[in-house]
């Protein structure tokens, strides 16, 4: 295997050690959501902004917005075409979806001075057309801009892909140092990234894994059996987690839509706790899985769709706590 294209990596980097976890590892340490506080309210636990949905592809976004809903954000919005408004509404109407068609169109939801908290999730049914390189260019030179303090985004499928086409899409090499980002690739996207065949990185996906972290200063979730999870750690260490759930149902188109959906959530109630875009990958890997593997034992793996996830991830991303008292009151 010839991985001399990627870049070198040092060597405290290449002895990187994998940690297994799992949702019960989490729920075990009390790792899943915390319980809310009862005078909480929307505003407490996030906003996700979902944006994407180009023509032939509307039903990405629109999961990425259900699974951020039953995830726990407080609020979830979406930007996409104005032709899916009427469907999105008629499926969800929690969702507040809003047409655009242009990336200044885009600006005024992703503006930092009234949406600071947000969450960016941008990728599902982006596509690589004109609407999907625009809406990508809008979002990436926003939090470019050096009165833009950090910013926190989950970048996912064509977003992925456009930037692995167009690595200077805003003119400079794209650097996620100073925000709170989470991309996902699965294997071929991985590639992409790193100019190298999803052969190598599936021969070596802890050599992948580290290097995408390493490339673009970010958390990553080289998705796949076992998805790794690496990032940096409190103390700046770069660190890599192995998940241990799911199974080979969710081989299926839009599973990976419903994960970006979740790590949104995720991320934006794990900001408003203080912790950091690693831990939320951590969960929210781990809860798309675990429910994967709690619908699959419903009604098989085999034709599992991404939309049989939705009320198993709603079970799954509770607290012990909260499970305990829902199965004491199901006992009496």
């Amino acid at each position: 295997m010839n991985l001399s294209h990627i870049e070198p990596l040092t060597s405290p980097t290449t002895q990187v050690a994998v940690s297994d976890i799992s949702w019960q590892l989490l729920q075990k340490n009390d790792q899943l959501l915390p319980l809310r506080a009862l005078d909480s309210h929307k505003g407490d636990h996030g906003h996700v902004q979902v944006i994407g949905g180009d023509y032939g592809y509307a039903g990405a976004a629109l999961m990425a917005s259900q699974a951020a809903l039953v995830s726990g954000a407080g609020l979830v919005s979406c930007a996409t075409r104005p032709e899916h408004i009427g469907a999105y509404i008629t499926r969800s109407p929690e969702i507040m979806a809003s047409g655009i068609n242009s990336g200044l169109e885009l600006l005024p939801f992703i503006a930092t001075e009234q949406n600071q908290n947000k969450v960016l999730v941008i990728g599902p049914g982006l596509a690589q057309q004109a609407f999907g390189q625009l809406l990508l260019q809008t979002v990436l030179q926003q939090i470019e801009q050096p009165s833009i303090r950090s910013r926190a985004m989950v970048l996912d499928a064509d977003g992925l892909n456009l930037l692995a086409a167009k690595p200077l899409i805003t003119g400079s090499v794209v650097d996620f140092s100073n925000h709170d980002v989470i991309i996902t690739p699965h294997p071929a996207e991985a590639g992409r990234l790193l100019n190298i065949s999803t052969v190598e990185v599936q021969a070596d996906r802890l050599h992948a894994v580290i290097a995408l972290a390493e490339k673009y200063h970010c958390t990553v979730i080289l998705k796949g059996q076992h998805s790794l999870i690496a990032g940096r750690n409190a103390a700046a260490e770069l660190v890599c987690y192995r998940c241990l759930d799911g199974n080979p149902g969710m081989a299926s188109g839009g599973m990976g839509d419903i994960l970006s959906g979740i790590i949104g959530a995720v991320l934006a109630q794990f900001k408003a706790l203080g912790l950091s875009p690693l831990s939320a990958a951590k969960l929210a890997c781990c809860v798309h899985s675990k429910a994967a593997d709690d619908a699959s034992l419903n009604g098989g793996e085999i034709g599992l769709l991404a939309t049989d996830l939705l009320p198993y991830i709603r079970q799954a991303i509770q607290s012990h706590a909260e499970l305990s008292d829902l199965e004491n009151k199901q006992d009496d």
